[in-house]
């Protein structure tokens, strides 16, 4: 969200003075000063300490349009802390901390009110990141009337009440949020429909609860370890666990009554979720997706011979001119945003218009369409896909060749029950996938997507293939360049210029500067919120190494936990071991489980193991002692060399070790593999191992390895 600001203001409730005769040299000492001097679009940057009615504050403290509140968004405000509560004039209760309207934006602060909200989002689209909610009576955030905030990478903890609350018509987006120690971590009630994704919602009483008429947007968050339900869903409430054509990805394991409650009477539909049909209860269906494999098959080259692609047309100097005549041959095309696009594949043959002299550009494409398009456009690009038989495209299918060609070459898929469903319209975001997959196009920085105002809908499958696209300059977006509108069908007009922005990217086509492309402004070679991270260097080795990722938004979220798939996606990725064990199935780990075969290869290796009951718990958090003990584990260390438990005795918790790991954290120690955050001397062995204490262990391994440099980090364990 980037915002202009007219001036800065600085607040210190330590050394600064509120009266006029005191300035201009000195901050002011409150914040409820700072915004009355504010006067409109202002940035006021807060000095760590407390701003409480002790020290002059006057609450709720409220934060207008186009005003920015910054303290310090790198350690999520700690020390940074606004404390107390009051009552809007004309408002008897709810009393709050701090209200937030319009564009206001509030960042890296901590808020508490004992007695009330911590923070009212009452209207607008205000922004809310990097905050810390906590020790508040009613509830950590409040989101009313119709207000739709962008509440961004916030933990909410001890909150009496509700951690967020949304209710009335709010909408809006709650992302990669952390609600633990709540009464109850979510509560969307009346008519609210927020998106709610990559959020981890923990040990609360009731992890999140959907009622009214809701109708929230569930997608990739953890409601896991709560001790109630994962997720209670009453009254009329109907949210969106996924659809048919978009997995919502959603965690809902090991809470203590049940992950999933539905008590509405209405059959809720779920798509693409981790959850165990015996944790359910109410009416409630798995249903199976619709979407076509996004895997791509492994390339297997025909045996025929295949005709070399002819040789590139030289792009044109310099960028077409933008004043490109919107004329054309179609009766309906005449000043049309896509009409250059179109006459360009008119003139190569490759679309055709209708007997009355019309394009009709605003018609859907579908399936049979499409892959006719993309056969006639890119038809000399080799096979990679042997061939498939469609139950609904019989040989007499007017189609039936282009669906077979575009298929082996890697741009179309079918469905999991043999299908292609040729009719079907075909959607904005499975063209464009379609096209990036099949023209190879090399891999982008997830973060590229941040372009988009609406990249939360872009479903997880997609992401890779659209950030390709989005960096190659394969996707406009008209009207909008920052709307991708990723499930809505695609028209024959923006299908037109996708297939014309493919050319261009071989090198086949001039480029047209006649609408903006939607392509992100910087390739990020990092990660945006690990920068000021004590764990930066760390992470910033494994990037270069091509051995992690970060989320679509091109963050890293360094302080969230690591599940024990993703840890062993890593190890497989980053030491590819050799098998010492048969394959062991593990029954909560499907065969298309995104890292089934990651699990198998660490299992096979030594690295982990299951569990009694025969499951591995994929999305369970690692914790620090076990990524110790299956490091040295699975690479064999203890054989190195002879192991001395007198290291372990310059840890003061050492006593708190178990037994089976006391051999393999001494060796990890004497290897250097050991790095204690922020206490050195403390091995917090139980904790929950973030994705930066496993990214630094994982360094330090190949540190060992001699495959990476080594770093110098006060937080290393020196032998």
């Amino acid at each position: 969200m980037v915002q202009t600001v007219a001036k800065t203001l600085d607040v210190d409730p330590n050394r600064g003075v509120d009266q006029p005769s005191g300035r201009p040299h000195l901050p002011y000492k409150t914040l409820t000063a700072a915004l009355v001097a504010a006067e409109g679009n202002a940035l006021i940057r807060l000095a760590p300490g407390t701003y409480s009615a002790t020290t002059g504050e006057q609450f709720p403290v409220v934060v207008g349009d186009g005003v920015i509140v910054m303290g310090q968004e790198a350690n999520l405000g700690e020390g940074i802390v606004l404390t107390g509560g009051g009552t809007l004039p004309g408002i008897s209760s709810p009393t709050a901390a701090l209200v937030v309207t319009g564009t206001g934006q509030v960042r890296g602060i901590t808020v508490q009110n004992p007695q009330g909200i911590g923070l009212w989002v009452r209207s607008g689209a205000p922004l809310v990141r990097a905050c810390r909610v906590t020790q508040c009576g009613q509830a950590g955030i409040y989101i009313t009337g119709t207000a739709r905030p962008l509440v961004i990478n916030v933990r909410l903890e001890a909150i009496a009440g509700q951690g967020l609350h949304l209710t009335d018509q709010a909408k809006g987006e709650i992302r990669n949020c952390t609600i633990q120690r709540c009464n109850l971590g979510i509560h969307v009630t009346d008519g609210a429909a927020p998106l709610v994704r990559d959020n981890q919602c923990s040990t609360n009483q009731t992890g999140m609860r959907v009622a009214g008429a809701a109708s929230p947007v569930l997608r990739q968050n953890r409601l896991v370890q709560n001790q109630q339900w994962g997720l209670l869903v009453q009254e009329q409430a109907r949210p969106d666990l996924g659809l048919p054509s978009d997995e919502a990805g959603n965690t809902l394991r090991y809470n203590g009554q049940g992950d999933l409650r539905n008590d509405t009477g209405q059959t809720l539909i779920t798509v693409g979720n981790d959850l165990l049909p015996q944790r359910l209860v109410g009416p409630i269906s798995l249903t199976p997706s619709q979407l076509p494999d996004p895997a791509a098959v492994p390339p297997t080259l025909l045996d025929q011979p295949v005709t070399a692609p002819p040789a590139p047309v030289p792009p044109a100097v310099g960028p077409a001119s933008p004043t490109v005549p919107l004329t054309s041959r179609f009766t309906d095309l005449q000043g049309h945003w896509a009409t250059p696009y179109i006459e360009a594949l008119a003139d190569r043959n490759l679309v055709k218009g209708f007997e009355d002299g019309t394009y009709r550009p605003n018609t859907t494409i579908n399936r049979a369409q499409f892959a006719a398009l993309v056969t006639a456009s890119y038809g000399a690009l080799p096979f990679v896909r042997a061939a498939v038989s469609f139950l609904d495209v019989p040989p007499s299918f007017w189609a039936a060749r282009a669906i077979d060609l575009a298929q082996r070459r890697g741009f179309v898929s079918g469905y999991p029950d043999q299908t292609y469903r040729p009719n079907q319209p075909m959607t904005r975001v499975q063209a464009m996938v379609a096209v990036a997959s099949g023209l190879g196009l090399p891999p982008a920085p997830a973060s590229g997507l941040g372009v988009y105002g609406d990249r939360a809908q872009i479903p997880s499958y997609a992401i890779d293939a659209l950030a390709a696209a989005t960096q190659a300059g394969l996707i406009i977006n008209h009207p909008d360049p920052g709307q991708l509108r990723p499930q809505e069908p695609m028209t024959r007009a923006e299908v037109a210029v996708l297939i014309y922005q493919g050319l261009v990217a071989l090198g086949q086509a001039p480029a047209l500067a006649t609408v903006a492309v939607s392509r992100p402004t910087t390739v990020q070679g990092s990660f945006p919120d690990i920068q000021t991270h004590w764990a930066r260097d760390f992470i910033q080795g494994l990037l270069n190494a091509n051995l992690i990722r970060g989320q679509a938004d091109g963050q890293f979220y360094p302080d969230q936990p690591m599940s024990r798939a993703q840890f062993a996606a890593l190890i497989s990725g980053a030491f590819n071991p050799a098998p010492r064990r048969p394959n062991q199935p593990f029954w909560d780990v499907p065969a298309s489980y995104w890292a089934a075969k990651a699990i198998q290869t660490a299992y096979r290796a030594g690295f982990l193991a299951g569990f009694p009951d025969g499951s591995f718990a994929p999305e369970h958090p690692v914790l620090r002692v076990q990524t110790w003990v299956a490091l040295v584990n699975g690479l064999g260390l203890l054989a190195d060399q002879k192991v001395n438990p007198e290291v372990l005795n310059r840890f003061r918790d050492r006593a708190t070790l178990p037994a089976f790991a006391l051999d393999a954290v001494a060796q990890a120690t004497q290897l250097g593999l050991v790095v204690n955050v922020p206490d050195v001397a403390l091995l917090s062995p139980h904790r929950v191992a973030s994705r930066a204490d496993v990214a630094a262990v994982v360094y330090q391994t190949l540190v060992l390895q001699k495959r990476m440099p080594r770093l110098d980090s006060p937080y290393l364990v020196q032998v």
